[in-house]
């Protein structure tokens, strides 16, 4: 079986712990391809996965830019993470805030809410819901 070769496209490096979990999915062999340059749109997103013969894609974009990917037929991995306060659980630190990463999913599409505009913009008791 010929070794997977990935795609991470976003402004930092990914931490062992994400490198680890797409050898859990992919294989030990995988070849994780690290792009830090900067995209345009989403169009060349897809253009650099097409032309690098890439089999899979994590990318850290606007929400607005996953949406035009899966609507360009793209579904990329999402890797997902959350802040912790206590550094010895951190895998990486970024911006000056410690992350965990707790796993990947694939996204299939991104779904728009719309509520009515004059409903109010913030709405007591959910703060503490994650």
């Amino acid at each position: 079986m010929t070794a997977k070769k990935v795609l991470w496209l976003s402004e930092h490096r990914p931490c062992q712990a994400q490198v680890d979990g797409l050898a859990q999915i992919f294989g030990s062999d995988v070849e994780v391809c690290k792009d830090v340059n900067a995209f345009k749109n989403a169009q060349e997103i897809l253009r650099r996965f097409q032309k690098g013969g890439y089999d899979d894609l994590v990318v850290v974009a606007p929400v607005s830019v996953i949406d035009h990917l899966c609507r360009l037929g793209l579904r990329p991995l999402y890797s997902e993470t959350k802040e912790v306060r206590d550094r010895s659980r951190a895998d990486f630190i970024y911006h000056g805030r410690t992350y965990q990463f707790i796993r990947y999913r694939r996204v299939g599409g991104i779904r728009w809410e719309w509520v009515d505009i004059n409903q109010p913009c913030f709405e007591r008791g959910k703060e503490d819901r994650t």
